[in-house]
């Protein structure tokens, strides 16, 4: 495992994320549209607008939990419309800061300000250990960046994420735990999560319905942390509708004696429009 976080090959760098942290408890960050970002409809798959949710969410709450720290409880994404070029915008803001539970609300939007979707967050407000970051020192006010001048995704998510399909029509996937997509605690990232979970409910939903369709809505549940690997899904297909199927996802890590880290309810369409 890597001892330096993030390396210098790393899902967070990668995706060239940029920030800037607000004094009133907000904070916004970008993310370049790239192809390799795409699901089969040509636009920004929902688990990587996750990520960009999950980083600048869980920085936002863990600076409003401060001195404490934070475990994240639950991710809920719904969109409205595709991302297929320039940039996505992430407004986060604090909606709830108490002694248990922080809430964060995420505002996505796309250029000319489009709006594309919204998420939230809760997480768990925990007493601080010795290997926590220091949250505090990176989040001054003004653009920041963990991206290098080399980074940049080699190939599509799924691929650099090393998701392998078992079963496409049952939506098995296999995944590994790998430094490229691991947290500062040491397992898989809560955003690489979210995309393991919308690739398996994406399978499912084009083979119950024969036609492409995309995820727009993921519910996720964190149960625990998804450490060992290799991770495999498990999806029950709760319905299907014309244009629309809703599903079921749970995330197991096998080598942790099959420990479900996630559940997700996920819902995928083809209703989406471009922002552009």
């Amino acid at each position: 495992m890597a001892t330096v976080y993030p390396p210098d090959r790393h899902l967070l760098r990668d995706l060239r994320l940029s920030f800037e942290h607000g004094g009133d408890r907000t904070s916004r960050a970008w993310m370049p549209v790239a192809p390799e970002l795409f699901a089969t409809d040509g636009a920004v798959r929902a688990g990587a607008l996750a990520t960009l949710v999950d980083v600048i969410g869980g920085g936002l709450a863990a600076a409003a939990a401060h001195p404490g720290w934070i475990a994240t409880a639950d991710l809920t994404l719904h969109l409205v419309r595709a991302a297929t070029a320039g940039s996505v915008q992430a407004r986060a803001r604090v909606v709830h800061s108490g002694r248990t539970t922080v809430v964060i609300e995420v505002g996505l939007f796309g250029d000319a300000d489009v709006e594309l979707g919204i998420a939230t967050m809760s997480f768990a407000v925990l007493p601080r250990r010795d290997g926590n970051p220091d949250i505090s020192t990176g989040m001054a006010a003004g653009p920041s960046t963990m991206a290098l001048e080399s980074s940049r995704m080699h190939a599509p998510l799924l691929d650099e994420l090393g998701v392998h399909t078992l079963d496409a029509e049952r939506g098995e996937l296999e995944v590994p735990v790998s430094d490229w997509s691991r947290n500062s605690f040491g397992a898989m990232q809560g955003g690489a999560v979210a995309t393991i979970v919308d690739a398996a409910a994406e399978a499912v939903a084009q083979a119950a319905t024969g036609v492409a369709l995309t995820v727009t809505d993921i519910q996720l549940t964190y149960l625990a942390l998804a450490r060992v690997g290799p991770l495999r899904t498990r999806v029950d297909v709760l319905g299907v509708g014309p244009g629309a199927v809703t599903a079921r996802v749970e995330l197991v890590d096998t080598g942790a004696d099959a420990r479900v880290t996630t559940v997700g309810r996920v819902v995928a369409t083809s209703t989406l429009r471009g922002s552009r």
